[in-house]
């Protein structure tokens, strides 16, 4: 077993990145779910800034911005409207806005420059009095104004995405094996590809060949250490997933994540074999890995929703092994019983994936080979 224990010892000369990479993920998930970034959600909310008012008009149209405002935004009070008291409650952050209506409707805001709270309460402002000088230009008296106003304003905007595509939410373990899509790939392939390149060194090639080591051995202690290499990183996700998302993974559903998991593997295992016999350059290597990575992040549904794709990215995206990851995660997630058939049909296209780009690997191994 030379070749199964030297192995190890340069994969433990380029543990770094692999390390910092599942440090990355383990936080990102960690600190998202403490602050129920996953929940899910069916309706957006708008942001409501905290304001003060002070309004020494006494209008029927001031009051109207008053009424407009408190439901738009979160009304508090402060003591008064001297500089040096708003300029404390400003910085001490009690409100994020503080409107003074001076007599003859004349506005003054006193805000935090360029926060979005500011930028939100100045465009509900801008909104309410906009449409109350347009309707008053039309010749509306003062209270049908402020009426006209209030239904114009109160009136919402129904949202859809072309297609007849539905956003659907989903529950916090998805999110936190989708991102895998894109993690597994490059832990993989930075942790397994510098040292495959290692033994794929034209002198190491030679002096195996000079040896009275077979070949065989060879091949099957580096295929044997390199499956080792990506079921422990495996396990440590499944681990560190079960742990955040508390045993969530200990059921049916959560042993199908964890073998979609390996199959996917397989396929971030076979990418690292191909990388390795097309490039001895660490910079090279690294430009292929978050290239490879990233782009099927973004176009199979990983980064981006699949709601939110075109039909002809998804078309494409078939093509690519992240693609069938990302099904099966959803379909597990979703109806597990009756998605069965489609699950393990996606798993098996990534088991094709690996086998194929494994074969355009070792055919490029022997065309290298036969050039040497």
């Amino acid at each position: 077993m030379q070749v199964f224990k030297s192995f190890f010892k340069i994969l433990n000369k380029h543990k770094g990145q692999t390390l910092l990479y599942l440090c990355i993920f383990i936080s990102i998930i960690s600190v998202l779910s403490a602050n129920n970034a996953f929940n899910d959600t069916s309706s957006y909310e708008t942001t409501k800034p905290r304001f003060a008012v002070f309004d020494y008009d006494n209008s029927v149209e001031s009051h109207a911005l008053t009424g407009y405002l408190s439901k738009t935004c979160t009304k508090t009070d402060i003591k008064n409207d001297k500089k040096e008291t708003m300029q404390d409650e400003l910085f001490a952050r009690n409100v994020d806005s503080i409107l003074i209506i001076r007599q003859g409707f004349s506005l003054d805001v006193v805000t935090i420059p360029d926060t979005r709270a500011a930028t939100t309460f100045e465009s509900f402002i801008n909104s309410f009095t906009k449409m109350y000088n347009a309707y008053t230009a039309a010749g509306y008296s003062p209270s049908d104004t402020v009426s006209a106003v209030n239904a114009s304003l109160d009136k919402k905007a129904a949202v859809s995405l072309l297609g007849g595509k539905d956003v659907t939410s989903h529950s916090k373990i998805y999110y936190g094996f989708s991102y895998l899509g894109w993690l597994l790939l490059i832990l993989i392939i930075l942790g397994v590809a510098p040292v495959l390149q290692v033994f794929s060194r034209e002198e190491i090639q030679k002096r195996i060949q000079c040896s009275a080591y077979k070949f065989n051995n060879f091949n099957c202690e580096l295929f044997l250490a390199s499956i080792v290499t990506g079921l422990f990183i495996c396990g440590i996700i499944f681990i560190a997933i079960t742990i955040i998302f508390k045993g969530s993974t200990l059921s049916f559903a959560g042993s199908l994540y964890a073998l979609n998991m390996i199959c996917y593997m397989l396929v971030s295992l076979s990418f690292a074999f191909l990388i390795s016999k097309l490039t001895t350059n660490d910079a090279i290597m690294n430009m292929i890995a978050n290239t490879i990575s990233l782009g099927m992040a973004f176009l199979c549904g990983i980064f981006v929703p699949e709601e939110f794709l075109g039909d002809n990215i998804i078309k494409i995206s078939h093509f690519l092994p992240a693609y069938w990851y990302t099904q099966a995660v959803k379909n597990i997630d979703f109806h597990l019983q009756k998605s069965l058939p489609d699950i393990f049909m996606c798993m098996g296209i990534q088991l094709l994936f690996a086998l194929a780009i494994a074969i355009i690997a070792i055919r490029i191994s022997k065309t290298t080979l036969r050039h040497r």
